[in-house]
C-alpha cells in the first residue's frame, strides 16, 4: 500500500510539475534575431545569416556567404504570491541566464543557397526553494531546448523565393521536487521541418510567410526520491490532514512535451528613404496539445493530465530609422494571447498569460562587410492565477533581454 501510494504521489507531482512546461518552452527572443522590433518582420527581413532560421527563403537575398553570431542574457522574473498565507510566497525563482546562437549562409550558385542555424529554442532555470506553497511538486528545474536547423532556398524568379529546412531538437530537463527529496532527469531528440517563401511586390514592399511544424518530445530518464513523511489533507467539512510515510524510490520515467506548429506572415515597407515599417502576424496551435502523459517504470503506471490550452495569436509592429549612413535605430511593440486562462491548469514551472513586448535597438555598420546589432526588450508575462497542487494565489512574471549580434558578409 505504501509503494502504491508513493507511486501515485510521485506521478501526480510529475504531472502537476509539467502541466505548464510545454507552454514555456518556446522563447522567440532566443532564436529570432528581430528582438529590437519585438519580433516584427521575422518572416520577411533578409539582411543577415539569421534569416536561415526565421525564414529560409530569405537566404536567396544574401549575396555570397554570411555569418551571424549572437550573445545575450535574459533576466527572468517569476514571483509567487499566496492568497491564503504570505509565508508561502516565493522570492524571485528566476534570475540572469546567458544564451547564444549562430547562423551561416552559403551561396551555392545564382539560384540556390544553403544554411545552418544552431539556436536555443527556449529554456529556463528556476529555483523556488522548499518553503513555498508548491514545494511538493516543484523546487527547482533546469530546462534546455537546442535546435540544429539545416536549410536550403531556391530563387524561383526575380520576385519569388522559396525555402525549407530540417529541425533537429535536443531537449534536457532536470527537476527537484517532493520538498527536495525527489529528483528527475530526462532528455530526448526529435525531428520536424520548416518552410518559407518571400515575395518582392516592388522595390519598396516585400511579404514573407514562415511555417514551423509540430514537434513532440518524448522525454525519458530516471527519477529518485528519499524516504519522507508528507502531510495529506483530509477531504470533508472539517479541515485536517494526516501524515503519510513514503519509502525511498528509484526507477525510469517518461513524459511527452509538445511544441505546436507555427505560422507567421510578415511585411516590410520602405515608407521613405530613412524610414521603414515592419509587421508580423502569427499563430501557434497550442490547442493541439490535448494532454501530457507520464509513465513510471517502463509503463507499469501511466497517467494523463488534460491541458485545456487555447491557440495563441501574435501581432507585432516595428519601425527602423536610418539616422546616419552607418547607424540605424529600431523599435517595436508586440502582443501574444494567453494559451491558458484556467487557474486550475496552471503550473509553477512557468505559468502562462498574455505577453506584451517593448523593444529598442540599433544596427551599426562598422565596415562594409561587418555590422553589429544591439538590442533590449522588456516582456511582460502577465499575472496568471493558480489554484491547484496546494497553491492558491497569483504570479507576477516578466523577462528582460539584452544582447549583441555580429553580422559578417563574405562576397
Amino acid at each position: 500500500m505504501k509503494i502504491t501510494y508513493s507511486l501515485t504521489l510521485l506521478t501526480t507531482a510529475l504531472l502537476l510539475s509539467f502541466q505548464a512546461n510545454a507552454a514555456g518552452t518556446l522563447v522567440q527572443e532566443m532564436s529570432k534575431m528581430t528582438v529590437s522590433t519585438a519580433g516584427a518582420g521575422s518572416a520577411v527581413l533578409a539582411e543577415d545569416a539569421s534569416v536561415a532560421y526565421s525564414n529560409p527563403a530569405g537566404m536567396s537575398y544574401i549575396e555570397g556567404d554570411a555569418l551571424s553570431v549572437n550573445a545575450a542574457v535574459m533576466d527572468l522574473g517569476i514571483y509567487y504570491h499566496d492568497d491564503t498565507d504570505s509565508s508561502l510566497d516565493s522570492d524571485n525563482a528566476g534570475g540572469i541566464q546567458p544564451y547564444g546562437s549562430i547562423y551561416y549562409v552559403h551561396q551555392l550558385n545564382d539560384d540556390v543557397h544553403l544554411g545552418m542555424s544552431v539556436s536555443a529554442q527556449g529554456g529556463s532555470a528556476l529555483n523556488y526553494g522548499t518553503d513555498y506553497a508548491g514545494a511538493l511538486t516543484l523546487n527547482d528545474l533546469k530546462l534546455s531546448v537546442i535546435q540544429f536547423n539545416p536549410s536550403v532556398s531556391y530563387q524561383v524568379n526575380d520576385k519569388l523565393a522559396i525555402g525549407g529546412g530540417l529541425q533537429i531538437d535536443y531537449a534536457s530537463f532536470e527537476e527537484t521536487l517532493l520538498y527536495g527529496q525527489g529528483s528527475l532527469e530526462t532528455d530526448s531528440w526529435t525531428l520536424g521541418y520548416n518552410l518559407g517563401l518571400m515575395y518582392q511586390i516592388d522595390e519598396n514592399n516585400r511579404l514573407g510567410v514562415a511555417y514551423r511544424s509540430r514537434m513532440e518530445h518524448d522525454l525519458t530518464g530516471s527519477f529518485d526520491s528519499e524516504a519522507m513523511t508528507v502531510s495529506v489533507p483530509i477531504p470533508g467539512p472539517i479541515p485536517g490532514s494526516v501524515d503519510k510515510d513514503i519509502p525511498a524510490m528509484s526507477g525510469q520515467a517518461g513524459l511527452n512535451v509538445l511544441n505546436p506548429r507555427q505560422v507567421e506572415v510578415s511585411g516590410l515597407h520602405q515608407l521613405t528613404n530613412p524610414l521603414s515599417l515592419v509587421w508580423s502576424l502569427g499563430f501557434e496551435q497550442w490547442s493541439d496539445n490535448n494532454s501530457t502523459t507520464v509513465s513510471i517504470n517502463d509503463g507499469n503506471r501511466i497517467s494523463q493530465i488534460e491541458r485545456n490550452f487555447d491557440n495563441v495569436w501574435m501581432v507585432a509592429l516595428g519601425g527602423r530609422y536610418q539616422l546616419t549612413p552607418r547607424l540605424r535605430l529600431e523599435s517595436g511593440i508586440g502582443y501574444a494571447s494567453s494559451p491558458l486562462d484556467n487557474s486550475e491548469y496552471q503550473g509553477a514551472d512557468l505559468p502562462v498569460d498574455t505577453q506584451r513586448r517593448y523593444s529598442i535597438g540599433m544596427t551599426y555598420q562598422w565596415t562594409r562587410d561587418t555590422s553589429f546589432k544591439t538590442y533590449y526588450s522588456y516582456v511582460d508575462y502577465g499575472q496568471p492565477e493558480i489554484n491547484n497542487s496546494g497553491m492558491n494565489g497569483q504570479f507576477d512574471n516578466s523577462n528582460q533581454f539584452l544582447g549583441i549580434t555580429m553580422n559578417m558578409m563574405f562576397k
